[in-house]
């Protein structure tokens, strides 16, 4: 364990252990948080991840950025990687700062725009620890029918980390699943996976939320590449 803000230690620890791989997981991911703190995201969702990526350069280490898919686009369809992106959020903005400065500096980088849910059972923030926490509470919750997204499980991402194949891929991959689904489908789709019938999830906007910071609606990545290289 360190502390990755301090870069000396970083630096120090990246030199001694010289990894052919550095996979960045740390970020500050809450939207709300990312605009109370914003020096705090631009350090860890910024700051950090270039710096590991020209350490990984400095040692000839592949380095693979976790990304994100919190951003805004003029089309309402299936984005590429090269679609225009726009941040209308600071976690947004970090991440897309960060994405853009290490694809500029970094030829061997491999950068996975994703969205992923799983179940944690230390940090109570994920959409899927909140669905099934809420079913087997029964409780009442909203799902936004006007929020798109492919998501994967992370288990998915790990097992594609773990192949030899991803090894040889770099620049910006869009890891997500084929077709685009609601909010408010996928948190009827746990509640299936569950048993539960779905009665517990009422259709909602986030037009009409009470969500204090803006965020993109429709944030479906195109997997093509991904279902190309593979």
């Amino acid at each position: 364990q360190l502390d990755a803000t301090d870069l000396v230690k970083l630096s120090q620890i990246v030199e001694s252990l010289r990894p052919s791989r550095i996979i960045n997981c740390l970020g500050l991911t809450s939207v709300e948080e990312c605009e109370e703190r914003p020096e705090a995201s631009w350090k860890l969702n910024t700051e950090i991840p270039i710096v590991l990526s020209r350490l990984s350069m400095k040692v000839s280490a592949q380095f693979v950025q976790i990304s994100t898919d919190h951003f805004s686009s003029d089309v309402k369809a299936l984005r590429s990687e090269s679609s225009v992106m726009n941040a209308v959020n600071h976690y947004g903005f970090t991440k897309l700062a960060a994405e853009n400065t290490i694809l500029q500096e970094n030829p061997n980088v491999l950068i996975l725009r994703t969205n992923f849910f799983g179940y944690s059972n230390k940090v109570d923030k994920s959409i899927l620890n909140f669905a099934i926490n809420s079913f087997r509470s029964n409780q009442h919750i909203n799902g936004f029918e006007d929020v798109f997204f492919n998501p994967v499980g992370i288990n998915e991402i790990s097992n594609f980390l773990i192949n030899k194949l991803s090894e040889q891929i770099s620049g910006l991959l869009n890891f997500a699943s084929e077709n685009p689904i609601s909010k408010y489908d996928f948190l009827i789709l746990v509640g299936q996976m569950m048993g539960f019938s779905g009665k517990n999830v009422a259709k909602s906007s986030i037009m009409n939320s009470t969500l204090t910071v803006q965020r993109p609606n429709y944030l479906a990545l195109d997997p093509a590449r991904l279902s190309n290289d593979l």
